[in-house]
């Protein structure tokens, strides 16, 4: 059945709605399509690639792109042009794509460009024949972060993409979002067999409110110096013991879609978005959570899955105050003294492959400083099936590194009621 369209609210970047907006599909599991965090980039290493076919085209995402890199289209749709296993754009003779640089090309002064495979890594474009690495934008293409007018358990969906014109856009994640606590409940994106092969060096950019917040500098409020000072605040005194910036114990801009997720530099930008960022401390972020996010990657790959994932955050993580009262952590309030941004009590990621009917839940806990009695008191809300897991590099009992653990789906369900319908009736994906 397809989605009902009706206009959207572009936040803070359209001055009217734009004709290309439509409802997102139920939330409900997404049907198998075949086509980083932390302050480090982590690299899978891709294997040799094969030889082309004679008369056919190859391209390489890792190495093979230009700077700044066009968004790559399929001819005519509003999909991402599709890779392979292993990270190749394949074309066979006179097979085409488009390429989006709303700034115009280095060669030429439109915006959006389509290109024929002559041979190898050579296009023709207007009749002419261009090396694709030297097709590329005078600047970044920007990104979008629209309200599509439908809701979900919590917040509400915002769409996460490029306007290519006024009737097309390539979405490549959701977000659900409640505006009144500010604080993003979960993203959806998917993971493919060749997302292991995502494009290296791609610089982090500065996080954007795109229209959200209410007008906040959320920058500022993510430094170390005002964070402590809110959460010293909020503590009455003697915060400093909790923060140590040697030692990564800060609160930082935590990722949820995360950028190595992203194959394409395009889509690795998008995702520098305040509302796919929770407050994560910088131990977890580097530690636990990057062994699951790069553990699962390969695993995907390794296995050649096309897996849903749905990535968010639950609860408020506490800190006793001075009069040894444990007290829920934000990086702002309202008017009314009300908690927004709150520091995340757990991070988690569902992975649903819905050919197989398979799932699992990573869980994480946010807050280094717990003693292992809280966290099993407080911390845990399912039944832990980590000894199940043999795809993450993980030390699960590494308070600092950020306990973690791992779920049946069902069984996380019980507890966390903001996300979607989802099912794993196919048992655990390990």
């Amino acid at each position: 059945m397809k989605c009902i369209r009706f206009s959207l609210l572009v936040v803070g970047l359209l001055a009217a709605p734009a004709a290309w907006a439509r409802v997102p599909c139920p939330e409900v599991e997404l049907p198998p399509v075949v086509e980083d965090d932390g302050i480090f980039e982590r690299i899978a290493v891709a294997p040799p690639q094969p030889v082309g076919r004679a008369g056919a085209c190859s391209v390489t995402i890792r190495g093979g792109l230009p700077s700044p890199e066009p968004v790559y289209l399929k001819t005519d749709s509003e999909d991402f042009y599709p890779f392979s296993d292993v990270g190749v754009m394949e074309f066979e003779s006179g097979g085409s794509l488009q390429l989006w640089c709303p700034s115009g090309f280095n060669t030429h002064s439109e915006n959006l460009l389509t290109a024929s495979c002559v041979s190898g890594t050579t296009f023709s474009v207007g009749g002419s024949n261009f090396e694709f690495k030297d097709l590329y934008c005078k600047s970044w293409p920007g990104f979008k972060a629209v309200k599509s007018g439908a809701t979900c358990n919590g917040g509400i969906v915002i769409r996460v993409g490029f306007e290519i014109t006024s009737s097309r856009f390539a979405e490549q994640m959701q977000i659900c979002f409640n505006e009144e606590e500010e604080v993003t409940r979960y993203t959806r994106h998917k993971l493919e067999p060749g997302s292991n092969y995502y494009e290296t060096g791609v610089a982090r950019i500065t996080f954007q409110t795109a229209g959200f917040f209410d007008g906040k500098n959320v920058d500022k409020l993510y430094t170390q110096a005002t964070q402590l000072e809110t959460i010293n605040n909020e503590l009455g005194g003697d915060a400093e013991k909790y923060f140590d910036s040697s030692s990564n114990v800060y609160l930082a801009r935590g990722h949820l879609g995360a950028k190595a997720d992203f194959d394409y530099a395009p889509e690795q930008r998008a995702t520098f978005l305040f509302i796919n960022a929770a407050p994560q401390w910088q131990t977890f972020n580097a530690g636990n959570w990057a062994r699951v996010e790069d553990g699962l990657r390969a695993w995907v790959s390794k296995n050649k899955l096309n897996v849903n994932c749905y990535t968010g955050v639950y609860g408020v993580t506490t800190l006793p105050n001075k009069d040894g009262v444990e007290t829920p952590l934000y990086l702002a309030k309202d008017d009314n003294n009300n908690g927004l941004i709150p520091v995340p009590k757990l991070y988690f990621r569902v992975v649903i492959d819905p050919s197989s009917h398979r799932g699992i839940v990573f869980v994480g806990v946010n807050n280094p400083h717990l003693t292992e009695e809280q966290i099993k008191r407080d911390y845990v809300i399912c039944d832990d099936v980590s000894d199940q897991v043999t795809y993450i590099n993980w030390k699960t009992t590494d308070i600092k590194a950020g306990w973690s653990y791992a779920c049946e789906v069902a069984d996380f369900l019980k507890t966390v009621k903001h996300l979607p319908a989802l099912t794993a009736k196919g048992g655990l994906l390990v």
